[in-house]
């Protein structure tokens, strides 16, 4: 704890440059129970900071979008910015499956996109093929999250009231993508297609987000396990939307949640939308007419069909998710 505290500014150095609080943002915190569990009796019963003051429960804020323009976010973020490179990167690598890339020369990111990525239609439906089973009344998704968590006792309790309330808690990550197949097919829902596809490129190093371009989307089930383990008074959830179209009421609410003074939040607002498009981080704001393009929904390539398909299938999970926090996103 010492060690995770230590990465913080003291007390002394924020409180200096202005600040009252410090946090961190870590997304890959969420679909892990077991971090859920371990936060939680770490802050408890652990001293903070050098002080030998005992840690209150932390405020966890959860920042939800649109679930369909998550998912083309991941697509673009996490398979094709990564594929691109190392496929560009091929000309230096000796490994035998990234040979055959040797040879690319004057093709332009399109061109590669085209002829060895599979693309974000491809990946979507496929995963969501995998989901269905997955996720089915007792598929592999319920019977496996009781399978791992059932003999741990900060997790049988839970599990327990859940079944008597006709609900059941499932990891996404631990029992719906299983392990890797082989080096060209890292997992058993993409086999179908690079048996049709040999020559298109999907063994990238961050599978495990690749895997879930759709599953990450699915927000109630990780937060299921936080709102079951933590205080509804430690928990809030913010739509993206509502930072979009309401941004200084959703960060007035935010201040209030974290117990902070008032704040007049509409000149930060009037500098545009951080990290957003090109301008990655906090430093370059980008306009609001320009992030309003950057993030349109109707602009993602897939056909009306599979988007109908998509909705259709995480229609109810939201509205898990809005009976789990009480309140609506609008999507």
């Amino acid at each position: 704890m010492s060690w995770y505290l230590s990465h913080f500014p003291s007390t002394e150095t924020f409180l200096s440059h202005g600040a009252l609080m410090t946090g961190e943002a870590s997304p890959g915190y969420l679909p892990r129970p077991d971090v859920a569990h371990e936060l939680q009796s770490l802050m408890k019963n652990n001293a903070g900071n050098g002080h030998n003051q005992p840690v209150s429960t932390p405020k966890i804020i959860a920042i939800v979008r649109n679930p369909l323009e998550r998912s083309w976010s991941s697509y673009n973020y996490n398979y094709v910015r990564p594929t691109l490179n190392k496929i560009k990167e091929a000309k230096n690598n000796q490994n035998a499956e990234m040979m055959r890339f040797s040879k690319i020369h004057d093709l332009s990111d399109e061109e590669i996109s085209e002829k060895y990525l599979f693309s974000f239609e491809q990946m979507v439906k496929a995963e969501l093929k995998a989901l269905r089973e997955c996720l089915k009344p007792g598929g592999t998704g319920e019977a496996g999250t009781k399978a791992i968590h059932i003999d741990k006792d900060w997790a049988f309790p839970i599990l327990d009231r859940k079944d008597r309330e006709g609900q059941s808690l499932i990891t996404l990550d631990e029992t719906c993508y299983g392990d890797v197949i082989s080096e060209t097919v890292p997992r058993l829902q993409w086999e179908e297609l690079v048996e049709q596809s040999p020559e298109k490129y999907i063994n990238v190093p961050n599978l495990h987000v690749v895997q879930s371009i759709v599953g990450r989307s699915l927000y109630t089930l990780p937060l299921e396990w936080w709102y079951a383990l933590y205080s509804v008074e430690d928990l809030h959830l913010v739509c993206n939307e509502d930072l979009k179209y309401h941004a200084s009421e959703t960060l007035s609410e935010v201040s209030d949640f974290l117990g902070l003074p008032a704040f007049d939040f509409s000149g930060v607002v009037s500098e545009g939308m951080y990290n957003v498009g090109e301008n990655s981080g906090y430093d370059t704001a980008t306009e609001w007419s320009t992030a309003e393009k950057v993030s349109n929904k109707d602009n993602i390539p897939i056909s009306a069909e599979l988007r109908e398909e998509y909705l259709s299938f995480v229609k109810p999970f939201n509205e898990r998710l809005f009976k789990l926090v009480g309140k609506r996103c609008n999507w």
